[in-house]
């Protein structure tokens, strides 16, 4: 993570793209750096996952981060549903997802949509487990930066895959390389039924029995088109991207799995960057990066869940944002001061049986809300010649201006909230040999959501006197590597101040309040080694200590709820010949509570397991490469699929995939 800028243009195909030239450059006039597959920046606490390692065997993006130590994730009820991301024990809220620099996560509700990115149009994946990457804001969660495809030579790939549960999926690129710039366009279809069989509470043929069925209402659908290009001129790098979705999801009655339902979630966005590096060739000034960046997503709630009753929710999300950093140089230090800001907006309308929705104080308010960020800061990097060591220290200043107003109220009142937060952190690595050794020491902050400090006005009310959550960690990690072993294992300590938890009264109306601390202590370790030529093994563990401290007696000395406790896995990975590969996973996770006061820790589900939330999940898969074809199949969930998800619902079981490629087409 050190000489972060450089660092970009070695490892992102925005980076220092080589493309044909009138005139051959002599080898003073042009470095060409190609690394492949590189771990050198990885660390305990910062990992690159290049595009090779999983565009073959995942189907989703949350497929890969589950594979990473200290990354849980927990899908409800199918793909397309939300996915809950957490890292090192955090909330998916505390979590930072970027694509190409761009920040995805709603200022309105503080979360993101995984699903929104198909694998095949991701290059490398960069997950930072504490700190933030770069500059920026320090999270409390870490952060998941997603850099998307686009190669730098003639490229044509086609991607077909089938599987369980009506999935089906259609992938298209196409990329031409020119003399000053690479351009390159493709598409992405998906569709599943995700009519897995479900133990339903109280059936809709009989609401005094409980039956396992095939779920309705359950589909998904997106399309995705997106166009790259890279630019290069001079001493000069531009990088723009266009990308549309449209995906439709339908939601079940999980109650009584009513054929009458017809709820659905259609939501349909665009998104548009654009980057610009500029190469100096001052002594002191290495380089200037400036990136804006634009979405519009307009979202389709439709509630009807019997004949009666037919609600229509519309929401629509406007973000804009600008950023500024130079790279300075002198003698053995890099600064990169920076400056950005950040502008959303979110709006509602909604109907019921065809009629307005009005703001009674009683029932949900539509609403119109602002937000606008302005992050100032600098990082100073130190890299001593002499010393096997490197250094940083990063702070951002973070000013937020918050506002909301209902709509269909008469003189409706405007509320606004303005705050400045502070974020820091240090770093120090010390390399000799095979060995290895990071510490990292952040204060990080999650400022409260535009939903949390307003709310609706209806059931569920604002809190405008919320105070962010701030977490000071401390993270110390080792590595050591060699031909055959590489073992890597971090310990890391987390104070958690001012949790922010949904509180409902007697009346069953709710705010958000600041309700708790935690502590947290946690340990990684990971094994990779080489058996043979042509098998390896990894093992990996993962274990959380949290205990909650808060003045509400419930959830006093308390565990955190929303995390696994105890994670452990083994995989092996088998090289048949040149042709085939094979792996098998089995993982095992333990110890995951529901809610702050852990009501559900010694209940028995409904498939006689002690604990619901315990799970043991078992993956193989299989890979054949024979010139431009490709296939490989999955079996994921092998032996379980009675496990609970993170809603207390029955998971999705066994499922199958085979996926077919050909490139060059």
């Amino acid at each position: 993570m050190f000489s972060y800028l450089r660092y970009l243009f070695i490892i992102f195909p925005v980076a220092m793209p080589t493309f044909a030239q009138d005139e051959p450059a002599s080898d003073e006039e042009l470095e060409v750096i190609e690394v492949v597959n590189d771990q050198s920046f990885n660390s305990p606490n910062y990992q690159v996952l290049q595009r090779e390692s999983f565009v073959h065997s995942s189907q989703t993006l949350a497929d890969i981060l589950q594979s990473v130590n200290g990354i849980q994730i927990r899908q409800i009820s199918g793909i397309g549903n939300p996915v809950s991301v957490s890292i090192r024990g955090s909330s998916s809220k505390q979590v930072q997802l970027y694509i190409d620099g761009q920040l995805i996560n709603d200022s309105q509700f503080g979360g993101f949509d995984l699903n929104q990115i198909p694998t095949e149009q991701i290059e490398s994946i960069e997950i930072s487990k504490n700190q933030a990457i770069g500059t920026g804001a320090t999270p409390i969660g870490g952060v998941i930066r997603i850099n998307t495809y686009n190669p730098t030579e003639d490229t044509s790939k086609l991607t077909l895959a089938t599987g369980s549960f009506g999935y089906r999926e259609a992938n298209i690129l196409f990329n031409k390389a020119f003399k000053a710039h690479s351009l390159s366009f493709g598409g992405h279809y998906v569709q599943s039924d995700n009519d897995y069989d479900f133990l339903v509470p109280q059936s809709f043929e009989d609401s005094t029995k409980s039956d396992v069925q095939a779920l309705r209402n359950n589909e998904f659908t997106k399309k995705t088109l997106f166009i790259n290009d890279i630019l290069q001129f001079g001493q000069h790098q531009i990088r723009l991207n266009l990308q549309y979705n449209d995906q439709d999801k339908h939601l079940p009655n999980y109650r009584n799995n009513s054929p009458e339902n017809s709820s659905a979630l259609n939501s349909d966005n665009i998104r548009y960057s654009y980057q610009h590096q500029w190469l100096s060739n001052s002594s002191w000034l290495d380089s200037i990066e400036f990136e804006a960046y634009a979405e519009d997503k307009d979202e389709r709630y439709i509630s009807s869940q019997d004949s009666v009753i037919f609600d229509i929710n519309n929401y629509k999300t406007n973000k804009q944002h600008i950023g500024f950093k130079p790279l300075l140089t002198w003698h053995t230090f890099n600064l990169i001061p920076f400056i950005s800001f950040n502008k959303q907006k979110f709006s509602s309308v909604s109907q019921h049986n065809g009629q307005p929705t009005q703001c009674n104080g009683i029932g949900s308010c539509d609403i119109s809300a602002k937000q606008k960020k302005f992050n100032l800061g600098s990082r100073l990097e130190w890299q001593p010649v002499s010393l096997p060591m490197e250094a940083y220290v990063l702070i951002s200043n973070l000013r937020e201006e918050n506002s909301n107003t209902a709509r269909n109220q008469p003189d409706a009142e405007k509320f606004q909230d303005n705050e400045t937060y502070l974020t820091t952190e240090l770093g120090l690595s010390v390399k000799h040999e095979n060995y290895k050794i990071t510490a990292n020491l952040s204060d990080g902050v999650r400022t409260p959501t535009l939903y949390e400090l307003f709310g609706d006005r209806g059931s569920f009310k604002g809190n405008d006197n919320l105070l962010p959550e701030e977490a000071k960690t401390l993270s110390v990690g080792g590595q050591y590597n060699d031909k055959k072993l590489s073992i890597s294992s971090s310990v890391y300590q987390q104070k958690l101040e001012n949790s922010i938890v949904a509180i409902f009264n007697s009346s069953n109306v709710g705010s958000y309040s600041n309700v708790s601390d935690a502590n947290l202590l946690g340990f990684e370790i990971q094994v990779n080694y080489q058996l043979f030529d042509a098998l390896s093994l990894s093992l990996q563990a993962n274990l959380i200590d949290s205990e909650i401290e808060s003045d509400f007696v419930a959830f006093n000395n308390n565990k955190l709820p929303g995390i696994y406790h105890q994670q452990y896995s083994v995989a092996l990975k088998y090289k048949v010949n040149k042709a085939w590969h094979m792996s098998f996973k089995t993982s095992q996770d333990k110890d995951l509570y529901f809610n702050l006061i852990n009501r559900f820790q010694n209940d028995v589900s409904h498939f006689g397991n002690g604990n619901p939330a315990n799970r043991t999940v078992s993956d193989l898969s299989i890979y054949w490469k024979q010139d431009k074809h490709r296939v490989s199949f999955s079996a994921n969930n092998l032996f379980n699929d009675k496990y609970q998800d993170l809603a207390n619902r029955r998971s999705q079981g066994r499922s199958l995939q085979i996926k077919y490629t050909i490139e060059g087409l």
